[in-house]
């Protein structure tokens, strides 16, 4: 199809796609872009924005579609906290939170339905209120009906909810205690976040980015750290260790554990067990103010045996 010179991608693919029978919603559009689904225009330029200044051939892979109609999946999800209005869960590394390009039926909403049932409405995204990555383990606070949805929502767009994440990232490092910079989507992979203390010229979208890295302990050829979030931006953990040269460990878009393994001179059998580990980032506590109950409400994990055999295999 030919993208006319002068007309926003979004709202051209919005009316190309409804020509042929195919709905699709704001957001899933948004997404469809930012995940590569466009192809024909430089990935630098390509947001939902653009706009061509001559016509441009392009081409659309939409994503198999998915049925509204969320069905339950036979997941044991660990709940730590139920009541009328939320549930507090410990969503597994490897699991996606909600349906989207690429996903199965094997979700963390898919396993919600089955295990908590009611949920606040969503067609795709029932219950979610935040968000952790595929491969980050963690605590989730979870809206069974849409008013408990809308006050976890402005509790957390308030930073009234206390996030404190662990990891071990590569290197013998001292990381400061106060990072506090920028992050935005990386021009060139769609995939990727970038922080840094100062935005560059090219950027025009970059949102603030801050935590604080409460607890550090080093061991030969990693460092353990203790991280409370401040905001909560994509990826901003990743993106931030990445930054200062010492990626999480497993972490396969920020770093090459490989190559590290290498550079530090680290054995084969070493190597295969941190290969099992998976990417070791965990959100590990959570504390806020119960919606609706006058009460705190403050929950933690213990840490996961991948996390500590890592932690011998590089001491």
């Amino acid at each position: 199809m030919t993208l006319p010179a002068g007309v926003r991608l979004d709202k051209f693919l919005n009316d190309a796609l409804s020509q042929r029978g195919e709905e699709i919603s704001r957001s899933r559009l948004q997404r469809l872009i930012e995940e590569g689904g466009v192809s024909g225009i430089d990935a630098a330029k390509i947001k939902a924005a653009f706009k061509a200044k001559t016509p441009v051939e392009i081409s659309v892979t939409l994503p198999g579609d998915k049925d509204i109609r969320l069905k339950p999946a036979a997941i044991d999800i660990p709940i730590l906290y139920e009541d009328d209005y939320l549930a507090v869960v410990h969503k597994p590394a490897g699991m996606t939170v909600h349906p989207g390009a690429g996903t199965g039926d094997d979700t963390l909403v898919h396993a919600l339905i089955a295990n908590v049932g009611k949920l606040s409405p969503h067609a795709e995204r029932p219950g979610i209120v935040h968000r952790l990555d595929r491969e980050t383990e963690g605590l989730m606070v979870i809206a069974k009906t849409e008013k408990a949805r809308a006050a976890l929502s402005h509790a957390f767009a308030e930073r009234e909810i206390s996030k404190v994440y662990q990891a071990l990232i590569w290197g013998k490092v001292s990381l400061p205690e106060e990072v506090s910079g920028f992050i935005w989507r990386d021009i060139h992979d769609r995939k990727k976040m970038r922080f840094a203390m100062q935005v560059p010229e090219r950027v025009t979208r970059a949102r603030d980015a801050e935590l604080i890295v409460a607890e550090q302990k080093q061991f030969k050829y990693a460092t353990r750290i203790t991280i409370s979030l401040i905001t909560g931006r994509t990826h901003q953990i990743r993106a931030t260790a990445a930054f200062f040269n010492a990626p999480v460990i497993g972490d396969t878009v920020y770093g090459n554990d490989d190559t590290r393994a290498k550079l530090y001179k680290i054995g084969r059998e070493k190597r295969d067990l941190l290969a099992g580990c998976g990417m070791l980032l965990m959100a590990r506590e959570i504390a806020f103010k119960h919606p609706f109950k006058r009460k705190t409400m403050e929950f933690a994990l213990p840490v996961p045996a991948r996390f500590t055999d890592a932690e011998k295999a590089l001491s």
